[in-house]
This record gives structure tokens, sequence and C-alpha cells, in this order.
């Protein structure tokens, strides 16, 4: 057995394969908030917000209320997000892994949308707030919640995942890593 930063795996096997992760080190890498608990997180304050008319950010309409028009873009952008993380997890199923965290892919998922950026599961999780931003006509859920989510994915999911890829997939990570921005632009 080796460790690397208190975290035990098994040393590379006859065929080669990247070292099984095992250990109660690992336990201390897992991400305890999963995003979708992080954005219920944010959801209340939101609509704490708009209930009692507090807004750290300009409005876009005076008073901040839902419009026809901003339920129709709330249920677009509902509906993408649906169907996008849909189809994300039938493309985890295709390579029997799950996005949260437990069952993890056997081998790297290189394929769309991967090809274009290491994170765009996560990508969809800012539409939630593009759609609270259109319909309660205020700039607080886009420019204030979804930085604040940005950052927890920045700083504590990310690169949790990051060093668990690394670990399962070695260099084969590194090079994808080097070829594919996380975000797609940056």
């Amino acid at each position: 057995m080796t460790g690397i930063g208190g975290i035990f795996f098994k040393a590379n096997d006859a065929n080669g394969k990247t070292p099984d992760v095992i250990g109660t080190g690992m336990a201390q890498r897992e991400v305890k908030i999963q995003p979708p608990q992080m954005f219920l997180v944010h959801l209340p304050v939101i609509l704490a917000q708009w209930a009692f008319g507090v807004w750290l950010l300009p409005v876009l309409r005076t008073p901040p209320s839902p419009t026809p028009l901003g339920w129709v873009s709330f249920l677009a952008c509902a509906v993408v997000f649906v169907i996008g993380k849909r189809w994300m997890f039938k493309l985890f199923a295709k390579h029997r892994a799950s996005p949260m965290f437990k069952d993890h892919a056997q081998e790297l998922i290189t394929e769309f949308p991967f090809s274009v950026a290491r994170n765009p599961f996560y990508l969809l999780d800012f539409l939630p707030f593009l759609g609270l931003t259109l319909l309660l006509g205020t700039l607080d859920p886009l420019l204030l919640h979804g930085p604040l989510f940005f950052l927890y994915l920045v700083l504590y999911v990310v690169p949790i995942e990051e060093k668990r890829l690394l670990l399962t997939h070695g260099k084969d990570y590194e090079a994808y890593k080097s070829r594919v921005k996380r975000w797609g632009l940056f």
C-alpha cells in the first residue's frame, strides 16, 4: 500500500491499471455538501429576500415581482436544466458511473460535452439562478448567489473531484486536463 496526502491506495496491478482508492483517508476527501444541497441553501435566502423586499443589487423592475414573461423565462430555464441533467445522468450511466461522487467511471469520460469543458454538469447549475433572476426581476440570484455558488464549486467541490480523478486515472487525466479547460472558456 502506498499513501499520498493521507489517502491510501493499492499499487498498480500487473495490468498497469490505475490504483483503486481505499482506506479511511478518502472519507475525509468526500464532498459532504453536494451541489443540489448547496442550491437548496441559496433558494430560501433568495425567496426570503423576495418576500421581504431586501435586495442587495439593483432590481430590474419595480416592484420586483413575477410577471408572465418572467414565468415563461423561468420555466424555460427549468426545462433546459432538467433536460440537461437527465442527459448528463444518462451519459454517466453509459459509463457505469454516478455524478454524485459514489461510483466513479472506470474509464475517463472525454466525449461531448466533456470534450469542451471538464465540468459541464456544474455549468447547468447556473440556469436556476438565471431563471430566478428573470422571474423575480432582480439581479441578486444571478450576480450574488450565482457567484457564491461558483466559489463553492471552485474552492470545495472541483478540487476534491480533480484529486480523485488524478488518483483514479493518473496520466490519462493529466493529458485530458491539459487539453480541456475546466469551464470551457477558462
